[in-house]
């Protein structure tokens, strides 16, 4: 039948000119396994392996079967609900290991039993959602300071990431890495390489983010700014880095030569800045400040490399940033 169907589309040619020999089926059974594994980010895979053990161990301790039915699973919400909030987010990561095991998790996941357990447990714990402060320009500022006053080159590239966290809509975690090493990728990490200097504009190679899980790739561009100026600090810094550190391919890298990781990303911050701040300040502080001045929905989601509308939860949660937009609002109509 399949030589009949050969011949019927024209024989046995193929798009590619180079003969493709035949994989044992152990060996295609392997490669299929490790695509598999790399469909999601190593850092997804260890907090679903989280929510997995809890899983796990929740049946030992209370010598369950694995077996997820709709009155085990009400049953694991209603225990782990005690201890974190995150029960309910757990099941995510159940699910992608026992999934295989017990193809009818899904439908159980969705049994109303359980739905009404996972609704509850969200109800009697209650707890609130603390999002952080948006950064301002003056909190930009207090960085570059710190940097022109000690001439440390650490503290010049901390006023750099958060220069460019800031004017670039960066998650953090696209300029820094990982405490857990194990997993670092290198293919997420920006090279010196990717930087063009063109006048009164500098712009990198983003190689991957949130929204570009297949490594496309998206060229970031900075503009001269009146305060703490990306185009002036990234010139300074790729100069001064260059000489330090010649042809090493990372575009930010620390004096000793490492990569800037989250721990010390952490102590820099936070010895400027209180808790009510995070890495995540500094994306959403350029959205708000873009929504302050009126600038369209469209092109902050543009910016933002965002998928969705959840930038908008910083707006619509913030009055002070609502109460800006608005008067932005009338002033552009005046």
């Amino acid at each position: 039948m399949e030589r009949v169907l050969l011949s019927a589309l024209g024989g046995q040619r193929t798009s590619s000119q180079t003969p493709r020999p035949p994989m044992d089926l152990a060996d295609l059974d392997a490669r299929a396994l490790y695509l598999q594994v790399n469909a999601i980010e190593r850092s997804t895979s260890k907090n679903y392996a989280t929510g997995a053990r809890d899983y796990i161990n929740f049946c030992i301790l209370h010598s369950l079967p694995l077996d997820p039915t709709p009155t085990t699973l009400s049953r694991y919400v209603a225990f782990s609900s005690q201890f974190i909030a995150s029960a309910p987010k757990y099941l995510t990561g159940v699910r992608h290991f026992l999934k295989d095991l017990y193809p009818e998790f899904d439908d159980n996941r969705s049994h109303p039993l359980v739905k009404s357990t996972i609704r509850g447990s969200k109800k009697v714990r209650a707890d609130p959602v603390h999002r952080k402060l948006p950064l301002r320009l003056a909190h930009l500022q207090s960085f570059v300071d710190v940097a022109e006053c000690t001439g440390s080159f650490d503290d010049l590239l901390m006023a750099v990431l958060l220069s460019c966290a800031f004017y670039g809509c960066h998650r953090m975690g696209e300029l820094i890495q990982k405490n857990d090493q194990s997993l670092s990728d290198w293919r997420k990490i920006i090279k010196r390489a990717s930087v063009c200097f063109e006048n009164t504009r500098i712009q990198y190679r983003l190689p991957y983010h949130k929204s570009d899980p297949f490594y496309r790739g998206t060229d970031v561009i900075f503009t001269m700014q009146d305060v703490a100026n990306p185009v002036a600090l990234l010139r300074k810094y790729v100069s001064w880095r260059d000489r330090l550190h010649g042809a090493k391919s990372a575009l930010f890298l620390r004096e000793d030569g490492s990569n800037p990781s989250r721990s010390w990303f952490d102590l820099k911050f936070f010895a400027i800045l209180d808790r009510r701040y995070g890495g995540h300040s500094p994306r959403t502080g350029y959205a708000t400040f873009l929504a302050s001045l009126g600038v369209s929905e469209s092109i902050i989601q543009a910016v933002g490399r965002w998928s969705s509308d959840a930038w908008k939860i910083y707006i619509r949660e913030n009055p002070a940033i609502r109460v800006e937009q608005q008067l932005a609002a009338i002033r552009l109509q005046h």
